[in-house]
């Protein structure tokens, strides 16, 4: 097949649907609908068999929470009331998470249900650009929409209380304005992505500069949509953080370091979100998905660059910052529906090709497989995420909730996993990392605020560390030495699925020379 413009059967198909393109069957988006409703039921009924409390399956979600709720409360963009910082890295969902926090006084239901929302809103439109991309194939456009309902990290991640959801609904929206030749509106709503994923701007440079038909004229409103949206995002992040990125970024990106190392831990990651080469499980998505790709994107190059290039290249271009794809994938999960995409049209192609008269029937068959599979999958990630939510109430959850009882509110304490303590503890939070609090050595914290209690993973800071010879046990310094902090109580996980590490030791501070206890209990969740 000839992927020109000019004269490709995909190509032709797309501009005689300008005059003709059908009207949606209604019971088709409604299939979809519930097909998202069914799958996020699922994840939530193993949320409550497993977590018995509704919470997220991890403590970044905690960290949303509380910028939200200070934002609600009128203590401004900050983490600590009152203290401005840049630490979130999606600053347009706190604005969002702040209205629903503002109208309910809650943040878990309304972030979940505005998760569901968003991924049937997605998977919807996702719905209408394949309907536009193959006009007259009735069952593609469902496939492309069912498909993306049911993918397990996005199910996943539309109830983990994070930007992954908006984030995802903005770049299909954007999908569908671009195969639909509407340049300012696609760049419009993927700069808008770059409030929720700084790494967006890679988007909106694709949208920007790879796109056929491309002149001085039809680039003037794309161009002022990207510069007056993200600029806007830089201004408010120097305004608020004295930098132009959020710290996060500052924090987990790195340019340079040991890049062919990153990459080719991101290929396997990529690789494993299409189901091949997974990591000790089934594939979340069938393996045949990637072949689809491959020949839905040699037939879309010409026609749509921007988006077979996002979904080959987006992994890639962010590995070289040295970060890795994070739990689930979640960093690089926004390539699923540029994949869909390309799928479905490889897909296509080759049953028409392949089985002529039959090509129907045989895309039903392979559409029935994939989807098969992905139910599979969604099950299996269904449990995996109740258990998330499970470790993140029994650890870092069940941490906050002990400190706000054993402290006065405004106390201070200091921890490496700063959510869940900075929602639940009452307490002014040092973040020993650096993405609430400013970023400085470990015993300059400690010297500098004087935390009642540490709740840290030792090992994180072991250059740190000393051995209590009285007591035998890993203690710290504050920097001047006047303080010690000594381990009294650590918290387990019987079954660790997401926390970086299996325990979390809980410090108190005394005089140097006062002595620790000889035997920390550990109490397991």
């Amino acid at each position: 097949m000839n992927p020109r413009p000019s004269g490709s059967p995909l190509k032709r198909t797309v501009a005689a649907s300008e005059a003709q393109e059908q009207s949606f069957t209604l019971w088709q988006p409604i299939v979809i609908i519930l097909a998202v409703l069914i799958g996020a039921a699922w994840f939530l009924a193993a949320e409550h068999e497993i977590a018995g409390q509704p919470g997220f399956p991890l403590d970044d979600s905690w960290i949303y929470a509380t910028f939200a709720r200070n934002l609600a409360t009128g203590h401004g963009y900050a983490f600590n009331p009152g203290e401005q910082i840049a630490g979130a890295t999606g600053p347009l969902y706190v604005f969002v998470l702040g209205l629903l926090y503002l109208t309910f006084h809650d943040v878990i239901w309304p972030a979940k249900v505005l998760g569901i929302l968003c991924l049937c809103a997605s998977s919807l439109v996702l719905y209408r650009a394949v309907h536009r991309i193959l006009p007259g194939r009735r069952f593609a456009p469902l496939l492309a929409g069912l498909l993306l309902a049911l993918s397990p990290p996005l199910l996943w991640g539309s109830l983990a209380g994070l930007e992954l959801p908006l984030y995802l609904l903005l770049a299909c929206l954007g999908i569908d304005c671009y195969v639909r030749e509407k340049w300012t509106w696609a760049i419009l709503c993927w700069a808008l992505g770059v409030w929720l994923r700084p790494d967006g701007l890679f988007l909106v440079l694709l949208g920007q500069f790879v796109r056929p038909k491309i002149s001085i004229r039809n680039s003037i409103g794309p161009l002022a949509a990207a510069g007056l949206i993200v600029g806007t995002y830089l201004v408010f992040n120097y305004v608020v953080g004295q930098r132009i990125l959020p710290t996060s970024v500052g924090i987990k990106a790195h340019l340079g370091g040991n890049v062919g190392g990153n990459e080719w831990s991101m290929l396997k990651q990529w690789a494993d979100l299409w189901g091949v080469l997974p990591q000790g499980r089934v594939g979340l998505h069938v393996p045949l998905f990637l072949a689809g790709i491959i020949v839905g994107s040699y037939l879309c190059l010409r026609v749509w660059p921007a988006l077979v290039a996002y979904c080959l290249l987006f992994p890639f271009v962010f590995a070289l910052f040295g970060t890795s794809g994070g739990q689930f994938g979640r960093y690089i999960v926004y390539v699923v529906p540029f994949g869909v995409l390309l799928a479905l049209v490889g897909f296509d192609w080759a049953s028409r090709r392949l089985l002529r008269r039959n090509a129907i029937a045989g895309l039903i068959l392979l559409g029935f497989g994939c989807l098969a599979w992905e139910g599979y999958t969604a099950r299996k990630a269904g449990i995996g995420y109740g258990w998330n939510v499970e470790n993140i109430n029994g650890m870092q959850r069940f941490i906050a909730e002990s400190t706000r009882k054993a402290t006065s509110p405004g106390d201070t304490v200091a921890v490496n996993d700063v959510g869940a303590m900075g929602f639940f503890s009452d307490c002014y939070v040092v973040d020993l990392v650096g993405l609430v609090s400013p970023q400085r050595p470990f015993p300059e914290s400690l010297r500098l605020y004087h935390p009642k209690y540490m709740a840290i993973f030792p090992d994180w800071f072991e250059k740190f560390a000393t051995i209590d010879w009285k007591t035998n046990q890993v203690v710290f310094y504050d920097a001047d030495s006047t303080y010690k902090y000594s381990p009294f109580l650590g918290v387990g996980l019987k079954r660790n699925t997401i926390s970086s590490r299996n325990t979390m030791y809980i410090y108190e501070r005394m005089g140097r020379d006062e002595t620790g206890v000889g035997r920390v209990p550990i109490v397991a969740h």
